[in-house]
């Protein structure tokens, strides 16, 4: 269970985070990233360089680097706005020229996060081994790229209409108009023309008047959604695995590959049971980190304590799911639930009190976890309770 998980953005839609990483990391045997302009400049914010090159090292995380970044393109011909799906790669900036190399590329990369010219050099060819460079737009994922195959899709206008009500359905300030949707895409040798009936100004008043405000949405929007949705089926069923997508472009895969993140959703109903029963006074993992209340290579200090419960997970049934097995293995009988074992619980504690009064106090706090392992073997609640929790109490050093 929680084999392997592919991370390409956030649920929000968002670039990868800390402390979606770090959830991963724990709780999955295997991470892939794929990591593009966004992600990159977020996790070495958050990491800094040299702690996601030591990550992209482990053995239970692999990544790729995708430089092209994925997006529709729109221009007014006449009256109307014509669109088309795009996929382009930083050729230069102003002040620094045109970039005559990736390895160039990824050094300005690294330097527009603050590191210095001879670091961010030495960064970037270790970063392209550790983090190959991949396509969007060739052959690698999908023959043809992937802005070929979600212009095909278009071409369907039954999907598009239900991709497009899906989408405005997890939209903020939108909802979907059903059946009496109208968004009729015409692919011509210009490019794309849409026609539809959404009031996208009543749409984006509502989305200013949020807490926080929304950016206005367009037609582009939508058409963007539907190409993230097609780049995250070919990844995912390239790579395997569960699957990260944003709750908008989620909805579209769901439209017509609904199984390819059923594992995902099964998951994270898990993982948020597990949770709220293990841990329900304390953030998650995710919110520790991203908040700062934990750094990044804290959680690799903590990381390294968690083999035995990464290989607890491992061998974790999957049609028990996770809490039942955590519970059946916490409450689990044996040999420490013995009067045997209950009188050696109380000669651990009755002898070291004798001798000092403070210690036999500590031995007695520490008590459930200390004579639990020593005597009963370990258990999951072991990591949980003396490890993580602690972890994530504010404060707590």
């Amino acid at each position: 269970m929680f084999e392997k998980i592919v991370l390409r953005r956030s649920e929000g839609g968002e670039a990868i985070t800390a402390g979606q990483l770090a959830e991963a990391l724990l709780f999955y045997q295997n991470v892939h990233l794929v990591i593009d302009m966004g992600s990159f400049g977020q996790l070495v914010r958050q990491l800094g360089p040299g702690t996601l090159l030591s990550v992209l090292q482990r053995p239970d995380c692999t990544a790729v680097y995708c430089e092209e970044t994925l997006g529709t393109h729109s221009q007014s011909v006449g009256p109307l706005s014509v669109h088309s799906y795009v996929a382009f790669t930083l050729a230069g900036h102003e002040g620094e020229g045109t970039f005559s190399s990736r390895d160039d590329r990824v050094a300005y990369m690294f330097r527009s996060q603050g590191i210095s010219a001879s670091d961010a050099r030495r960064f970037a060819k270790p970063f392209l081994r550790y983090a190959p460079p991949r396509k969007y737009s060739g052959d690698f994922y999908l023959k043809g790229g992937i802005t070929h195959a979600a212009r095909a899709d278009l071409r369907e206008p039954d999907f598009v209409r239900a991709a497009v009500n899906a989408a405005l359905s997890r939209t903020p300030g939108a909802t979907s108009l059903g059946d009496a949707l109208r968004f009729d895409v015409v692919d011509t040798d210009l490019g794309l023309y849409v026609f539809n009936n959404i009031d996208f100004e009543q749409i984006n008043r509502r989305r200013a008047s949020l807490m926080p405000p929304h950016e206005p949405i367009t037609e582009a929007h939508l058409l963007s959604h539907i190409l993230d949705a097609r780049a995250d089926i070919s990844l995912a069923a390239f790579y395997g695995g569960d699957f990260v997508s944003s709750d908008a472009t989620s909805s579209i895969v769901q439209v017509r590959y609904s199984e390819i993140l059923r594992r995902r959703h099964l998951n994270v109903s898990e993982l948020d049971a597990f949770h709220n029963v293990t841990l329900p006074d304390y953030p998650s993992l995710r919110e520790c980190i991203d908040s700062g209340q934990r750094s990044f290579k804290d959680f690799l200090v903590l990381l390294d304590k968690a083999t035995r419960f990464k290989d607890w997970l491992k061998a974790a049934t999957v049609d028990e799911g996770l809490l039942r097995n955590y519970l059946a293995a916490v409450s689990k009988e044996g040999w420490i639930q013995s009067v045997p074992a209950k009188t050696a619980r109380y000669l651990f504690t009755t002898v070291l009190e004798s001798h000092n009064p403070l210690v036999g106090t500590a031995a007695a706090i520490a008590d459930n976890f200390i004579v639990d392992k020593l005597l009963g073997g370990w258990r999951p609640n072991h990591f949980i309770d003396s490890r993580l929790a602690p972890f994530l109490t504010p404060g707590y050093a």
